[in-house]
């Protein structure tokens, strides 16, 4: 049986930005149209408009009203922003704010009720990803895992000032993160006994007494972790290799060591939420906008990643609703006897 073929919406982020760019050039690839039907919140003008300062070559496109109304082997367009929108490429402005803030609420609108099946942020000045937070219920609690191919580096805190983690940094607080992203792992990566690696704030383990406190919780508690491990050791002995994430404690820690491993096809999960959310590892990039140099492939990448994640839970979902039933054996004789006809009591 073949898989279904999902709906995925594109905020459009910032429109003076390199988002269109992006979009345009994943969309060029005729063989995308096989694995999803693209919804677009954005503008079919503003695309136009990229496309010829770019210089890309035209894409099939039909304008909607609905999601419902999509349709396949094409980039369908729900127009977000008004007919004035004025582009201003390289310069961050109110009005590109609120663009990608209205793109933004509009897709998360209908991925809540269902009308789409995942989401992929193109990149915003404001960090659409970080507006998810006050838009989506639950999305407080969510992990952040940033991914290239087997190598994903998960972030315990995320958008505080250095100065604020060491406080964030709780047992409780950690042993959580660490059983979030083993489910994660299993549940949208499918890896049936994940093994995670968890860094140590300091540079020194032995003054890691909290963190070392929630590893043996979780282990305790059924998840495959080892650590702490300093981040310099860590990464310079290739250790990360040899587990299937790490959790690292604070971003500068997680991306620095994730920049300098992986390559520009990065993408970003945001995992534990209800919806599939994915983004690509760039920013706004305001200095390339226009000139036809940024490369597609992280887009494309958070695009394939949040196809697949949705596979993997719905697999999932296959899996855990008709479970095997207990088996049972008769021990009166030496041979024991196999019965699968009793049903569960």
């Amino acid at each position: 049986m073949s898989e279904k073929i999902i709906k995925v919406g594109i905020s459009h982020g910032d429109i003076n930005g390199i988002a269109y760019e992006l979009i345009l050039k994943t969309f060029d690839d005729a063989r995308i149209f096989e694995s999803c039907i693209p919804v677009l919140y954005g503008s079919s003008k503003i695309l136009a408009y990229h496309r010829k300062a770019l210089e890309l070559p035209s894409l099939n496109v039909s304008n909607i009203n609905r999601a419902e109304d999509a349709g396949g082997n094409r980039l369908n367009i729900i127009n977000v922003t008004g007919e004035e929108t004025v582009v201003e490429l390289g310069k961050p402005t109110v009005e590109s704010a609120k663009s990608a803030d209205q793109a933004l609420a509009k897709a998360l609108e209908d991925l809540k009720s269902g009308v789409i099946d995942a989401l992929i942020t193109a990149p915003a000045a404001t960090g659409s990803t970080h507006s998810i937070e006050t838009k989506t219920d639950g999305a407080e609690n969510g992990l952040r895992i940033l991914v290239n191919n087997s190598f994903r580096i998960a972030l315990a805190t995320d958008k505080v000032t250095l100065a604020e983690v060491p406080s964030l940094l709780t047992r409780e607080m950690l042993t959580e993160k660490i059983k979030v992203l083993q489910s994660a792992l299993i549940r949208d990566f499918m890896i049936t006994f994940p093994r995670i690696a968890v860094l140590s704030l300091n540079p020194q383990v032995d003054m890691e007494e909290t963190t070392t406190l929630a590893i043996k919780a979780a282990s305790d508690a059924g998840v495959h972790c080892f650590g702490p491990y300093t981040a310099d050791d860590f990464f310079a002995s290739d250790r990360h290799k040899q587990f299937d994430a790490v959790l690292a404690m604070y971003y500068d820690q997680g991306i620095v060591a994730f920049q300098m491993i992986s390559n520009e096809e990065n993408a970003l999960f945001i995992g534990n939420l209800p919806y599939i959310i994915t983004a690509p590892n760039q920013n706004t990039s305001f200095e390339k906008a226009g000139k036809n140099e940024s490369s597609p492939d992280s887009l494309r990448n958070a695009l394939y990643l949040a196809i697949d994640i949705y596979h993997n839970r719905e697999t999932d979902k296959e899996i855990h609703s008709n479970p095997l039933k207990k088996q049972y054996f008769e021990r009166g004789s030496d041979n024991e006897k196999l019965d699968l006809t009793k049903e569960d009591i």
